[in-house]
């Protein structure tokens, strides 16, 4: 089958949209090409179903399927978007006078290697990228544009490590501000942020967090009524969509300091992702 694929990518031929939902699941990277080649009345009802519920390692599929929606979005995508970005928001708390703590995380991925298996065919396979190459073929544009890679391989790789795309937080806040027509930067607020607080009363404590919490909420709201503005929300969307706020509690004022508890009275679109310390 994924010589098949290959082949009618490398041809050019249209497939059906019932076929493609019925590959999907098995053969993403090779949908995503073809989904991105038929014409947008039949490929936005395709790729906003794909987008909302991908398959489980249909990562790039999902990516895809949010970009092309971009660039035409249909009703109920903006606030779909929005929504369901997470912002991290690590909450260091400090004693009186001292500095804060940083954090830092990396991660890396290549392609795995090929061992050819007897007597089995070598095929044409696609991988994803936002950055061009040698032999990269555009696949979508937009404000970062997607290419694909043509590799041939004996084994089926899929969407594995290095041969796709993935839509995290900040790529979706990135499709936001395409749609809007603005540069990434023109949206004030980010997907990872951190803050750090003086501990002075608990009472002290829980109205710095609450006044953080307000703070960006009021940023989120801001995009949400340019959205509006872009008639990308109706009225009532703009003013139930938020991106999710994830408060990420990092205690460094040593053993015996006094306890701090959950803030009971937390805006919506707000809560704590982990157990404190």
């Amino acid at each position: 089958m994924a010589a098949v694929l290959d082949a009618l990518i490398q041809m050019n031929v249209p497939v059906p949209p019932d076929t493609l939902r019925t590959l999907a699941p098995d053969f993403g990277n090779d949908v995503a090409i073809l989904l991105a080649r038929m014409p947008d009345e039949e490929s936005s009802p395709l790729a906003f179903d794909f987008y909302r519920s991908p398959s489980e390692h249909g990562y790039s599929l999902e990516y895809m399927s949010a970009a092309l929606l971009a660039l035409h979005p249909p009703p109920g995508f903006a606030a779909d978007l929005l929504g369901s970005i997470q912002v991290r928001a690590t909450v260091t708390v400090v004693v009186a006078g001292s500095e804060g703590f940083g954090r830092g995380s990396s991660s890396s991925c290549g392609l795995e290697g090929d061992f050819p298996i007897q007597d089995w065919p070598i095929t044409g396979q696609y991988a994803f990228s936002t950055q061009t190459s040698d032999g990269a073929f555009l696949v979508v544009g937009g404000i970062e544009p997607i290419y694909a890679t043509r590799l041939l391989s004996a084994n089926y790789r899929g969407d594995a490590c290095g041969m796709g795309v993935h839509l995290g937080p900040n790529d979706r806040r990135r499709l936001i501000a395409e749609m809007l027509g603005v540069p990434p930067e023109a949206i004030q607020w980010q997907t990872a942020i951190a803050t750090s607080i003086e501990f002075q009363s608990v009472q002290q404590f829980d109205a710095a967090l609450l006044a953080f919490v307000e703070e960006q909420q009021e940023e989120y709201r801001a995009t949400a009524i340019a959205l509006a503005d872009h008639n990308l929300l109706t009225p009532a969307e703009a003013q139930e969509t938020l991106p999710e706020l994830e408060l990420e509690l990092n205690d460094r004022r040593g053993i015996g300091a006094v306890p701090i508890s959950e803030l009971p009275n937390l805006p919506s679109r707000a809560k704590w992702t982990s157990s404190l310390w």
